[in-house]
């Protein structure tokens, strides 16, 4: 096969109830000139006989087995054997719109952005729920993140994105291989956002995401602090870029308020306190450091962090036995 303008990345493990519809959706894009790169991170299920089923049907899609070794590993592995121009992320128990690729692809190349992302449907028991989740950004034109630092603060929603390759590769943007699939979506949305000039993003929502999987990573309940250490690593990464890091500083501070409340609300209360503490030691490191700008977040959440750095974890731990 030539060389397709779109490689989309499919990481398979134990999705087999869901596998064909995201199977089907693929293969039915109105953008042919697509590979879809399916790599089998050791499931234990009926997942590798569908994927060889449909690959015997379908020349464009290409299996990769692999012994389960998470998440990221398997994106980084699709990432570096993918032979499109583009990469596009599908998670297995998702289903693009007909004319996802093609759409998103035509935005890309009319801008010549190296990064193009859509709206997209939250998808639970056969209805559709819309998630804007680009509301007050520029749609269908390039611009520059540093220019609309607040996109820093969208849903991470890899998948429903395309990345120039090239960029991705020169850029050195890659996803964290820790075990399972541990929010590694976030690190490698915000390095995105961090590291492209040019992107565009349309209004259109052309991506169904899954809300009724019980087997979803985002329900587990462990990995306290496994989020912390995602943002950490892309905090790294911003740093090595300072004049975009002037900007988009106090801008990752904001999204980590959203990040680490979503995280405290899933954490067992008995670690709140030592979340809690790991929340005052980052802000009081910003804050010393200048980096944090109170204006920036809602007026609700900078009376609760000035709250939190006053009073320290354990009191605001159990003030906030549930949420904050």
């Amino acid at each position: 096969m030539s060389t397709p303008k779109v490689s989309i990345l499919v990481p398979v493990y134990n999705v087999e109830r869901f596998l064909p519809q995201c199977l089907d959706a693929l293969c039915g894009q109105t953008l042919r000139d697509i590979e879809i790169v399916c790599v089998n991170d050791g499931a234990t299920d009926g997942s590798p006989a569908i994927l060889h089923e449909y690959a015997a049907r379908d020349a464009r899609i290409r299996v990769i087995d692999k012994q389960n070794t998470g998440y990221g590993n398997s994106l980084n592995l699709g990432i570096s054997q993918a032979c499109g121009e583009y990469i596009g992320i599908i998670e297995p128990d998702d289903f693009p719109d007909k004319r996802m690729f093609k759409k998103l692809l035509k935005v890309a190349e009319r801008t010549h952005a190296d990064v193009v992302k859509c709206n997209y449907f939250n998808y639970f028991e056969g209805s559709d729920h819309l998630v804007e989740n680009f509301a007050g950004l520029p749609y269908r034109r390039a611009f520059d993140p540093v220019d609309y630092p607040q996109v820093v603060c969208s849903i991470p929603s890899i998948w429903t994105g395309l990345y120039r390759k090239t960029f991705l590769e020169r850029e050195g943007i890659s996803l964290r291989e820790t075990p399972g699939a541990a929010f590694q979506d976030a690190g490698f949305s915000l390095k995105v956002w961090f590291a492209a000039h040019t992107c565009a993003l349309v209004k259109k929502p052309l991506l169904h995401y899954r809300m009724d999987n019980p087997g979803s990573s985002s329900k587990t309940t462990d990995k306290v602090f496994t989020v912390c250490e995602e943002l950490a690593d892309a905090e790294a990464f911003l740093r090595q870029r300072p004049e975009r890091a002037r900007v988009l500083l106090p801008w990752l501070a904001v999204d980590k308020w959203g990040k680490y409340r979503w995280n405290y609300e899933r954490i067992s209360a008995s670690e709140h306190v030592a979340f809690a503490q790991r929340m005052v030691d980052e802000y009081r490191a910003s804050q010393d450091a200048n980096e944090l700008d109170y204006s920036l977040f809602k007026p609700e959440d900078a009376a609760l962090l000035r709250n939190l750095l006053d009073v320290g974890a354990e009191a605001f731990a159990a003030a906030h036995p549930d949420s904050y």
